[in-house]
């Protein structure tokens, strides 16, 4: 991106939104705050202070903020991390936040597999939070996840009129909810080697049905938090939909940078054949234009590259692949339970031979997004296993687990619990060593788990807690 095209956008979100107030005197009204152009990892939300969460202030946002009506605010970003780690999203796009001029917030207590109200009692508490004690612009609140993350975002927004918008990332709306009671401008990114791809494409179609303002990106990744490249093209998106809202001023010089930037990334993906970007570099740039340049040109060139024979053969591939793709997870699903585990090897090493030379590119991020299925097909039936005390089962899916990801520290720790639970307090030491040493480092987590009261007087046990966060 030009550096001109840096200068505007700052311009357009530090000027509209303005800065924080400037500091002074600790008058009434006034609040202290951390300090800005650093990550917050775990502060306290004033009214639960058993909820924490992540912050990074921009450096143009001084020390204390007034309450009163005309202070100055900034945009707000509250994101959701699948495993409670609000400080993973927010040191990955800090220097966005920084470069836009907009707090960055996330969330230490939503995580995935969470009761629907446990979710809105940790969602609650960050609103009040972030309306109460951020000076943020209440117009500007856009929420952003991951996974699960991602759908505790959009439900959120569903009962929210505040909410202006959404960036959805390798995962869609949450299951059996009713419609959203309001709109909002959703974003949603997924990779090409991410198991949710096939969701998040049904998603953008239904969208369309609503009637929704939206964008569906694709990337070269997996399932995971996006690239900052990609999440700064979801924030341009928003920012161009608060220039049509009249949010904030159009600039022009801005739009006629950002169509030239995104012309030279067409042309440049058209010479190297990567023909499904090239379409959805063009359909970005219309996306983010229409309502503020004439959009005819690109219409045209659209138009043009979807008739185009090389275009349409891409696409049928694409096609053929995802079919392929559902039918395989749905034969998984049905053999979770009925293969013993020389099937599973056979099936996830078929998986892990991406190097084979006649596997096409596509076919390769199939195998990518297969493994990331089965990891957490493997996981939803293991956490419904304990709940069911069905330590037999466990042990089958814990095995398929291990194949999957062996470097994942949760199957070790589900079996940890499952023994601690039928008090083998020998075979407890033994698994959750395991997951220690595959990177478990949740130490709250250990300590508060019921299953283990059998093991705190155990040297192990507390030499496996001292080894952890």
């Amino acid at each position: 991106m030009g550096t001109n095209l840096k200068l505007f956008l700052m311009a357009v979100w530090i000027m509209p939104f303005l800065a924080c107030s400037s500091g002074g005197s600790n008058k009434g009204g006034d609040i202290l705050l951390p300090a800005s152009g650093k990550v917050h990892e775990h502060l306290s939300c004033k009214e639960n202070t058993l909820y924490t969460y992540s912050l990074y202030l921009p450096s143009s946002c001084a020390n204390r903020f007034n309450q009163t009506p005309g202070s100055k605010k900034f945009p707000v970003v509250l994101a959701f991390d699948p495993s409670g780690d609000g400080s993973l999203p927010v040191k990955l796009y800090s220097k966005l936040a920084e470069k836009y001029g907009f707090i960055l917030v996330g969330s230490n207590d939503s995580r995935n597999m969470q009761p629907p109200a446990e979710n809105e009692a940790v969602v609650d508490a960050m609103f009040r939070e972030i309306e109460n004690r951020l000076p943020i612009d209440t117009s500007a609140i856009y929420l952003m996840g991951f996974s699960g993350g991602s759908r505790v975002a959009t439900a959120a927004a569903m009962y929210r009129p505040i909410v202006k918008g959404i960036i959805g990332c390798g995962a869609g709306f949450p299951s059996n909810v009713q419609p959203p009671m309001y709109k909002f401008d959703y974003f949603g990114i997924a990779g090409l080697g991410d198991f949710n791809l096939s969701e998040m494409v049904a998603l953008d179609k239904t969208l369309a049905q609503m009637n929704f303002r939206h964008f569906f990106l694709e990337f070269d990744g997996i399932h995971g938090w996006p690239g900052t490249k990609e999440i700064e093209k979801a924030w341009l998106w928003h920012l161009f939909n608060a220039m049509k809202d009249l949010h904030i001023k159009k600039i022009d010089s801005l739009v006629a940078s950002f169509t030239k930037n995104m012309t030279a990334d067409y042309d440049s993906l058209v010479i190297r054949a990567r023909l499904l970007y090239a379409r959805q570099a063009l359909a970005y740039s219309i996306s983010c234009m229409n309502g503020l340049a004439d959009v005819s040109a690109l219409k045209g060139k659209l138009a043009s590259l979807e008739a185009s024979a090389g275009y349409r053969d891409a696409m049928k591939k694409f096609s053929l692949v995802m079919e392929q793709e559902q039918k395989d997870q749905q034969m998984l699903m049905e053999a979770m339970y009925g293969k013993d585990l020389k099937w599973w090897k056979a099936r996830i090493d078929k998986y892990r031979k991406n190097t084979d030379p006649r596997l096409s590119a596509e076919d390769t991020l199939m195998n990518h997004r297969m493994l990331a299925f089965l990891g957490l097909l493997c996981y939803s039936n293991a956490t419904a296993l304990v709940k069911q005390n069905d330590l037999q089962q466990l042990k089958l899916v814990i095995g398929v687990y291990t194949m999957v990801e062996p470097e994942n520290s949760e199957p070790y720790y589900v079996m940890a619990v499952m023994n601690a639970r039928v008090n083998d307090t020998v075979q407890a030491l033994n698994w959750l060593g395991k997951s220690v040493d595959n990177g478990f480092r949740n130490k709250a987590r250990a300590q508060s788990q019921p299953e283990f009261t059998i093991l705190k007087d155990n040297t192990k046990f507390f030499d496996l807690i001292k080894r952890m966060k």
